[in-house]
């Protein structure tokens, strides 16, 4: 701590007085040098000779305290005291010691007894008034300060001290002249500098913030909590990988800062490098093994690492310790919808909400959960309370489109997502939702380019995983003769089966195309007229000179409903698979159906769009023959379709697409709810109906209210009437597979 008070002279009486006087001075000389090992010598042996000397053990605690061991320094102190109790400097130096030993309470009662003494002190004064600062006894702090300024008006320690207890009570153009008078008089003053970037960031002035950083860091390289508000500005200012940078810095010459750690791993996060996040949270959670801040940190990392079940253990042992913390109920209401506890996501937000009815992000996370519920209604009235807390909240203003959107109020949703995106430009999850109706609704030429918003939608995780390239992104723009092009498989099986169509259109440019997809679908694919290699993803890349995502070809094709190229077959199955599997079904006796029932578990809607192996299997009639399609069977399935004589399943030999492709060559017909089979069957030309459920729940494909599809001229749409009532749908299915609908296909 600044200031200590110095003791006085000592008078002696006596040879031993005279010789303890004369050590003493000496250690006094010694101590004004700055050489307190040889000033504590000194009084060391005048307590030998004289041990209740006063000034001696006086001089000793201040020495001890300039030697940064307080208690020791305290002791002395107060053994000085108990022979002379009315010494007011004493009284000061050992609140200063105390103070450094945590125990404010204390040290304020030394400072008022300093005062009581010794009368108006500039220094006690201050030291007193830091003492309040650290109890957060602001408005008391800052009438010491002013106490010790009328003082000493230009105690620059006052000055900066007084400016930093505004900046707590938010009286920030206050703080912000106290620092700029500092400044004035002392322009090396690096804290200042830290000081004053601190309230210009509050004050929303963060450019200006990043000077002052600056400024203190030119003083003082290694001054650790100036890189670390450095890295929190350069954040603000949407410089994640400046702010790494700093944090860096910040934990070089202070590796115990937990703050330190965990920002380090927030900006980390902010870059979608997740594994090195989590690794700083954890380093943070070693230093700060209960801070609640921390801990449900490290839970959204872990959901975002894919590890739900890990974050959800986590966020229960925070939970079992605070089991009322809002906070952590809504991150817990986060992670079990990643996990598809739905109902029991719901239930943690609503425990948040009995807890603070009326925060914003939890109406926001009640409505989604609702909404994927399909409890729209209901959703919507909590995306509307949540507006009511924040009217320009553009995320509100979006899920509530998002919601009117399901309701089929399309007018509504889009000009409520169109606000949002006043509100909010770069709401990425906004536009892409945008997108995904616009599409629904046939509008290819507003929803491709907002499409594109998906690479920035955080929540979608790494379904839409954005690469890195050398080469540059072509979006139709640029002439492709003579180049090299990368096609890149980004998201499910179906999508590169679908996308994949617009290949040979790039070799008829005259590029080089080469295709990179899933690993299953490599073998199939290497029959795409104009593909001159196929790589399955993970392979080394040859050099190219463009690439482009496949789902970003309609975009670069212009593609609109009526020019949607090769919506016949595009792609062939092997001859030799396919005779092999004739010999495998044998002679066919009447029409043949190829059945899928399920898709994908994990997918958000499955629950509405796959069916129980036992609805499916209700088609079988005498004369039409069902052929299991299905290579994945759920448990439940599998006994089932193990004693139904009716499917004949082969799912054990379906070890890749060329082999579903061969066996979809040898059935009349495909009936599949929506899933990559669909898009397998449409792309072989092949005859497929294809289940929907109802509402604006169906994939964007589709679109809303067609029987038929622009994509697949093979395909025929059976939708559900209501949603969730498939018992219609599969009526009208074995309706027309009895009136012969399959054998003419």
């Amino acid at each position: 701590m600044r200031k200590h008070s110095k003791g006085a002279a000592f008078a002696p009486a006596n040879p031993t007085a005279a010789k303890a006087a004369a050590l003493f001075a000496e250690g006094v000389e010694f101590h004004q040098n700055g050489q307190l090992d040889r000033a504590l010598a000194a009084y060391e042996q005048v307590l030998r000779l004289v041990p209740k000397h006063v000034e001696a053990l006086h001089h000793t605690g201040i020495a001890a305290f300039q030697g940064g061991k307080y208690q020791i320094a305290a002791t002395f102190i107060r053994s000085a005291l108990a022979l002379s109790p009315n010494m007011g400097p004493a009284h000061g130096n050992l609140g200063n010691a105390l103070k450094e030993l945590g125990r404010f309470e204390e040290a304020l009662a030394s400072y008022e007894r300093a005062l009581e003494l010794a009368g108006d002190d500039a220094d006690t004064h201050y030291n007193r008034a830091t003492a309040l600062q650290a109890l957060g006894r602001y408005d008391e702090a800052l009438a010491g300060f002013a106490r010790a300024l009328a003082l000493n008006p230009n105690d620059l320690d006052a000055l900066n001290n007084q400016a930093v207890v505004l900046h707590e009570l938010r009286r920030n153009e206050a703080a912000l002249a106290s620092l700029d008078r500092v400044l004035a008089l002392q322009p090396q003053f690096a804290h200042a500098h830290n000081n004053r970037g601190n309230v210009l960031r509050d004050l929303g002035r963060a450019e200006e913030a990043l000077d002052s950083y600056e400024a203190a860091l030119s003083l003082i390289p290694q001054f650790s909590d100036a890189w670390y508000n450095r890295g929190i500005v350069l954040q603000v200012l949407g410089r994640p990988e400046d702010a790494l940078a700093s944090y860096d810095n910040a934990l070089q010459p202070n590796p115990q800062s937990a703050a330190g750690w965990h920002n380090r791993a927030l900006v980390l996060q902010m870059l979608r490098r997740y594994p090195e996040a989590l690794a700083s949270c954890e380093n943070a959670l070693i230093l700060q093994p209960d801070n609640p801040e921390i801990l449900r940190h490290r839970g959204r990392l872990l959901t975002q690492l894919n590890m739900h079940a890990a974050a959800l253990d986590s966020l229960d042992q925070l939970g079992a310790q605070r089991p009322d913390d809002p906070k952590t109920l809504h991150l817990r209401s986060q992670t079990l919808r990643e996990l598809g506890q739905i109902d029991a996501a719901l239930a943690s937000i609503e425990r948040a909400l009995a807890l603070a009815p009326d925060n914003y992000d939890y109406l926001l996370m009640r409505g989604a959960l609702l909404r994927t519920l399909l409890r729209y209604d209901e959703a919507l009235a909590s995306f509307e309370r949540a507006l009511e807390q924040r009217p320009q909240g553009g995320a509100a203003h979006a899920n509530r489109g998002m919601v009117l959107g399901d309701l089929g109020r399309f007018d509504e949703a889009r000009a409520s997502l169109d606000y949002a995106l006043e509100l909010m430009p770069g709401l990425a999850s906004a536009r892409w939702n945008r997108g995904l109706m616009n599409l629904l609704l046939g509008d290819f030429e507003r929803g491709l380019p907002d499409y594109e918003a998906r690479w920035s939608v955080e929540e979608l995780g790494t379904f839409h995983e954005k690469r890195d390239f050398t080469a540059p992104l072509w979006l139709g723009e640029e002439p492709v003769e003579g180049k090299t092009i990368l096609l890149h498989a980004e998201q499910g099986l179906g999508d590169t089966l679908q996308f994949c169509r617009y290949a040979p259109l790039l070799a008829a440019r005259g590029a080089r195309v080469i295709l990179e997809v899933q690993p299953a679908l490599v073998s199939l694919l290497s029959r795409l007229p104009g593909v001159e290699q196929v790589l399955p993803k993970g392979a080394a890349l040859p050099p190219v000179d463009l690439q482009c995502p496949l789902l970003s070809l309609p975009l670069a094709f212009g593609t609109r409903n009526d020019n949607i190229p090769s919506s016949g077959a595009y792609l062939t199955a092997d001859p030799q698979r396919v005779a092999a599997w004739g010999e495998v079904l044998g002679e066919k006796t009447g029409p043949r159906v190829g059945v899928v029932w399920s898709g994908n578990p994990h997918h958000r809607l499955d629950r509405f769009r796959s069916l129980p192996f036992t609805a499916m299997a209700g088609l079988a009639s005498e004369g039409v023959e069902l052929v299991a399609l299905q290579k994945d069977v759920r448990p439940i399935d599998r006994v089932l379709l193990q004693t139904n004589r009716k499917v004949r399943q082969f799912s054990e030999r379906l070890t890749d697409f060329e082999e579903t492709a061969a066996l979809i060559a040898q059935v009349d017909l495909v009936v599949t709810v929506d899933t990559s089979v669909a898009h397998l069957a449409g792309a072989l030309g092949k005859p497929v109906w294809i289940l929907l459920p109802g509402g604006a729940v169906p994939d964007w494909r589709w679109q809303l209210g067609r029987s038929d599809s622009p994509w697949y001229a093979s395909a025929r749409l059976y939708r559900q009437e209501k949603l969730g009532e498939w018992g219609p749908v599969l009526a009208r299915v074995r309706a027309d597979l009895q009136g012969g609908a399959a054998a003419q296909a």
